[in-house]
């Protein structure tokens, strides 16, 4: 019996498995992700059977490093108790677990067609208008007039933690000062805070039903703290690279300037729309653009310490690197493209 079988014989009663179907005989199926930030080892369960997944259970690839499935279990739980999202389509939570000295979570199957670069380029409006529509129904979790102390939350303290554990020889720290810099005009207007995903891109992205509706799955690095047009941003990068498919010289930066930069980018009016929507000035779009890329990067003291990989990225092997260097890529030609006066500044 494997350890997947063991911890749902143990808990069925407790998870309410039997509502869903299930009986003392299951199929597992085990995905390793293949990236070095990914902390869960993750099992697809099924009755006897069944011909979909209906639970899906994850593992801390570490022992003791139990921190991201706590995390995620709860970002997911707080999430289904505002009232503003009984509309998305997400997992739930059907219990967190100690087992054999790991801290596992068991959550509902999202199922549907997964949203990747072949799906994309095939349905792109379906994927945008899912997407967008998605990001839209995310809570405001605190509104403008309450939120003064957004701009320090939300991008000073990540981008200091980020210098101090990924300092790459001093260059963070030089960005980060220059991303301030470009982002001065913004300390000063009142942005609210709303409920975040913070990782819009496949392999988290499913279509589901005759509507094209967005499914989304993996909250680990999601928070109630978030910024408007964040998830936005993210999604639309992921939307262009999918579609433009860098390489051979066309490269994630060059998605980016036909997004934002070149005239009459895509991505601009979907932005500025979706902001006005938030009841904001869609002028700030340029400097939200700065600040996700910066914020995402910032993440990356999260998924790289526990895996003790911060301050030795020059070092990586290339197909483990390329995660965390592409985010500080965008984020660095971001802030260029602002200092030429090149992105909405």
């Amino acid at each position: 019996m494997s350890f997947v079988e063991r911890v749902l014989r143990r808990n069925h009663e407790e998870l309410g498995l039997a509502a869903l179907g299930f009986g003392t005989a299951v199929e597992v199926t085990l995905l390793t992700p293949r990236f070095a930030t990914s902390r869960h080892v993750v099992a697809l369960v099924q009755p006897e059977g069944s011909r979909e997944p209906r639970i899906v259970v994850k593992i801390p690839r570490q022992p003791g490093d139990d921190e991201a499935v706590r995390l995620e279990a709860d970002m997911l739980r707080q999430l289904t108790t505002l009232p503003a999202s009984a509309g998305l389509h997400v997992p739930t939570v059907l219990g967190v677990v100690s087992a054999e000295g790991r801290t596992v979570m068991v959550q509902s199957a999202v199922v549907g067609t997964p949203l990747n670069a072949r799906g994309v380029r095939r349905r792109f409006q379906e994927a945008l208008s899912a997407g967008t529509a998605f990001i839209s129904a995310l809570p405001v979790v605190r509104p403008a007039e309450d939120n003064g102390d957004w701009y320090e939350a939300a991008v000073e303290r990540p981008l200091a933690r980020l210098a101090e554990h990924v300092p790459m020889g001093g260059d963070t720290a030089d960005l980060c000062a220059r991303t301030h810099a470009v982002l001065q005009p913004l300390r000063s207007i009142l942005l609210p805070t709303v409920f975040e995903h913070g990782d819009l891109a496949h392999p988290n992205l499913f279509l589901t039903g005759p509507g094209a509706r967005l499914g989304v799955i993996d909250w680990e690095r999601a928070t109630p703290n978030g910024v408007p047009g964040h998830d936005l941003t993210f999604f639309l990068q992921f939307l262009g690279e999918s579609a433009d498919r860098p390489g051979k010289g066309y490269t994630a930066a060059d998605v980016f300037d036909r997004a934002f930069v070149q005239p009459g980018a895509w991505g601009v009016p979907v932005l500025r729309e979706h902001l006005r929507a938030r009841g904001l000035e869609p002028g700030i779009w340029g400097q939200l653009v700065i600040a996700s890329w910066a914020r995402t990067a910032a993440t990356l003291v999260d998924r790289l310490v526990p895996a003790g990989i911060a301050g030795h990225l020059s070092s990586l092997p290339p197909e483990k690197a390329i995660g965390p260097r592409r985010d500080i890529s965008l984020w660095r030609h971001a802030v260029e493209r602002a200092e030429a006066g090149m992105l909405g500044t």
